[in-house]
């Protein structure tokens, strides 16, 4: 029994002073945070932070719809800043925050409801993955459908503005 305690002993100061036996913890880098600037009211990307985001207005298209895309080509500061604010206060990456902002304008109540559950526990949506089938869905509308609706509403309106139609008050 003695030796048994003694093996034990003499194992545990072992593996203390040589290390645990397990993985390596990764060290995660630091991330660049922006810092908010009291004087202007502005979120100031971090100076290690190269400001390029992940995708483009193209790649927001894609993934979350017209909104994010809109968004980006006509409000590009605004934009900006508020994936700023969310790296900020997340402290999460560039792309992270670009992903998540454009989820928000896409749909604010189910990002709203998915970060909800990610506080209870759920699983983390990556919200920068391009899905080939949702890619392909918004090729079809983009350049199929929405051109084909266009068409139909401009034809009826153009229809009942040449051809007002018979008068049924006498």
């Amino acid at each position: 029994m003695k030796t048994t305690s003694l093996l034990v002993l003499a194992f545990a100061t072992t593996t203390s002073a040589f290390g645990s036996f397990g993985k390596p913890k990764a060290t995660t880098p630091k991330l660049p945070m922006p810092t908010f600037d009291d004087a202007t009211q502005r979120y100031v990307k971090s100076p290690d932070d190269d400001g390029v985001m992940p995708y483009d207005a193209i790649g927001s298209a894609l993934r979350h719809g017209p909104v994010p895309f809109i968004t980006r080509l006509t409000n590009a500061d605004e934009y900006e800043q508020g994936v700023l604010k969310y790296m900020g206060t997340a402290k999460v990456s560039r792309a992270e925050a670009v992903g998540n902002m454009d989820a928000k304008l896409n749909n604010p109540l189910d990002w709203s409801y998915q970060k909800m559950e990610e506080k209870n526990g759920k699983p983390k949506i990556d919200y920068t993955v391009l899905d080939p089938k949702q890619a392909a869905l918004t090729s079809v509308w983009a350049f199929a459908i929405t051109p084909l609706v266009i068409n139909v509403v401009s034809s009826t309106v153009s229809q009942f503005n040449n051809e007002p139609g018979p008068c049924v008050s006498k």
